[in-house]
């Protein structure tokens, strides 16, 4: 994890820390390794400057700026130089807002767990643990955890028999359950 500077274009990163300790970035075999297991937080630093703050100081400096240049209006694109300007003085005096989730990767069975709700987290994480060792993780799903779990021969011909059933009527993105078909 590199943390994210003022100056910097970036407005967000994410990366690797101690499990349960954001600030420490500096990884250790002892601090990732438990047992068979790898733990790492994933941490995601974003700025976020208060809107009614970056409001003020626009109008503040839209004002002296008119001031400055005798003229009654300002263009389009001297109001967005004069915005990233104002975002990058007050990123300054402000501390990058901070996510963590914890990960716990299970060498063993070949499991990663991690802990958060959000879809864009978990997304962003997933992307990392491809660039960081060149896995792709599959999300697990009643299909993913039978063929992990191994089928007999007698339940596989269930499984095949299984057909998904929309619970939300018209909606496309409905949750969905298997129920066996009767015959």
């Amino acid at each position: 994890m590199k943390p994210l500077v003022p100056d910097e274009e970036d407005l967000e990163r994410s990366g690797w820390c101690r499990i349960g300790e954001a600030f420490e970035t500096e990884l250790g075999y002892e601090d990732v390794f438990y047992n068979e297991f790898i733990n790492l937080g994933f941490r995601t630093d974003r700025w976020v400057v208060p809107g009614p703050m970056l409001r003020s100081k626009m109008r503040e400096a839209e004002a002296a700026y008119l001031a400055k240049k005798g003229r009654e209006r300002i263009s389009r694109k001297e109001r967005t130089e004069l915005k990233e300007l104002i975002s990058k003085r007050l990123r300054r005096q402000l501390s990058p807002a901070m996510r963590m989730s914890d990960l716990s990767w299970s060498l063993d069975d070949g499991i990663v767990r991690f802990f958060t709700h959000s879809p864009k987290t978990a997304g962003a994480m997933s992307e990392l643990f491809h660039r960081t060792f060149g896995l792709k993780l599959i999300p697990e799903s009643p299909y993913t955890l039978a063929a992990r779990l191994g089928l007999t021969k007698a339940q596989e011909v269930e499984w095949q028999e299984l057909e998904v059933t929309t619970l939300e009527e018209g909606a496309a993105k409905g949750a969905t359950l298997v129920e066996r078909v009767s015959a």
